[in-house]
């Protein structure tokens, strides 16, 4: 079969010397602006809620629900249906799509004259999340070789950590600018509320990412009229004949992973809380300071992660990556438990910045390990699978701790005792699940190689 020669490349199993192409980091820089954009579009929304709520006469439970269930609905039913369309489609164009989407739902949301569209709307907005996940981490192994990989996916998976500050700080810089300059505006905008022109303005960048998206070139032969994840090739066959030979190894990973994530999801969530609660300090003391923990702490422990999984991986390359994040989900526990006894803010602060590196340190290698034991034909469902488990488990966590903080009264310390009764088990549980996978990661990532071999033999 010929293949367009900007898609055409080698097999995965390219041996190391294979050069990583300038293309390839010109791929990541644009998933990065992507991301960074997404992220944006929900930091404005959430620094646009007083105003947005006194215009449309929303309750807090309203916005909740704009900021929650319609989100997270979209994200759990789009994901599956999406990395099913990249198994198929070329993911460039799969991403330039819901770029399209999430920047008109974005652009439509300012101009929502009730809370009906508004939720719709941010629904749609909800598609960019709904493919960061699935496609992005399909599209890396795209671009780089596998002895490449984990720098890539960590670089990503900072980016991500650190787009959520980029976002705030950029949402608020384009409030600050158009409440200064709403006056001098051409007149259809001007008649318009400022978080209406702000959620019109934040959409504007899309244009210019779809091209650069449809631009990425990529190492493996395109999706497009490939065939790709409707034939059987190799031993495996489809999705579901590929998950019963290796449920194992697949049910260890996602879960182990999303575990970790819902104890993660489980402290960050309700820390910030608890320190105003335990200190009266005021919420933008804490978010400013928290901000700057967050960032140090998730830069220290991705860099840290990798040069581990860097050096265990001279006596075992596929295990090394699951082995850092055992060890991190554990030392992150260690710290949580710190938070009990700890008895001013700064000590808070110090724990968090510890624990952050330890857990999103070993959160940071999880893409590098579900990319090694997914077929390239069925990447992208799988990616969808893996990521369903961070949605389930991240969406109860912070819930169940509240039902607990609730039971318990009202006494500050007491909400501690909350997240420590749901983070630990989090962190236990996934490290024992990653352990337990351990059995047969090598028999899955050895026969996923020579699924990859088999696909791409198919497509020359």
């Amino acid at each position: 079969m010929q293949t367009d020669m900007s898609t055409a490349t080698p097999s995965n199993n390219a041996p190391s010397s294979h050069p990583v192409l300038l293309g390839a980091w010109y791929g990541l820089a644009t998933l990065i602006l992507a991301s960074i954009c997404g992220n944006s579009v929900m930091q404005v929304m959430a620094l646009l809620t007083e105003p947005l709520k006194q215009e449309l006469s929303l309750s807090d439970t309203e916005i909740g629900a704009l900021r929650g269930l319609g989100a997270t609905l979209v994200v759990a039913l789009a994901s599956y249906p999406i990395g099913w369309l990249a198994d198929r489609i070329d993911r460039r164009r799969i991403f330039a799509v819901c770029i399209f989407i999430w920047c008109a739902a974005t652009a439509a949301s300012g101009l929502a004259r009730d809370y009906e569209m508004l939720f719709v709307f941010a629904m749609g907005i909800s598609v960019g999340e709904a493919v960061l996940g699935p496609v992005t981490y399909s599209l890396i192994p795209d671009l780089f070789p596998p002895e490449r990989r984990m720098l890539a996916n960590s670089i990503f998976f900072v980016s991500q950590l650190l787009g959520y500050a980029v976002g705030l700080a950029l949402g608020g810089l384009l409030i600050g600018a158009v409440e200064r300059s709403h006056a001098a505006l051409p007149a259809a905008l001007a008649s318009l509320s400022t978080w209406r022109i702000v959620f019109i303005l934040v959409a504007l960048p899309g244009i210019v990412l779809i091209p650069m998206m449809l631009a990425i070139p990529l190492r493996e032969a395109a999706r497009a009229d490939s065939g790709a994840g409707t034939a059987a090739p190799g031993e495996h066959g489809g999705l579901l004949a590929y998950c019963r030979a290796h449920v194992r190894t697949l049910l260890s990973m996602f879960a182990g992973f999303g575990a970790i994530g819902a104890a993660n999801f489980t402290v960050f969530g309700w820390i910030a809380v608890a320190i105003v609660r335990m200190f009266g300090a005021t919420p933008a003391e804490v978010g400013v300071t928290l901000g700057q923990v967050f960032a140090v702490g998730s830069v220290l422990g991705v860099t840290a992660a990798n040069l581990l999984a860097k050096r265990l991986a001279r006596r075992d390359a596929d295990a090394a990556p699951v082995r850092v994040a055992e060890l991190g989900a554990l030392t992150a526990l260690a710290f949580s438990l710190l938070y009990l006894v700890a008895t001013t803010p700064t000590q808070f602060y110090v724990i968090a910045t510890f624990q952050i590196a330890a857990s999103f340190g070993g959160l940071a290698l999880s893409p590098t390990v579900n990319q090694g034991i997914a077929p390239a034909r069925i990447r992208a469902r799988m990616m969808a699978l893996g990521g369903m488990f961070y949605i389930a488990f991240g969406a109860l966590s912070p819930l169940v701790v509240g039902i607990i903080s609730d039971a318990l009264g009202p006494e500050p310390r007491n909400l501690l005792t909350a997240m420590m009764l749901v983070a630990v088990p989090g962190f236990v549980g996934g490290a024992l699940l990653l352990r337990f996978g351990e059995g047969t990661l090598r028999r899955t990532m050895d026969s996923v190689k020579a699924d990859d071999a088999a696909f791409m033999a198919r497509l020359e």
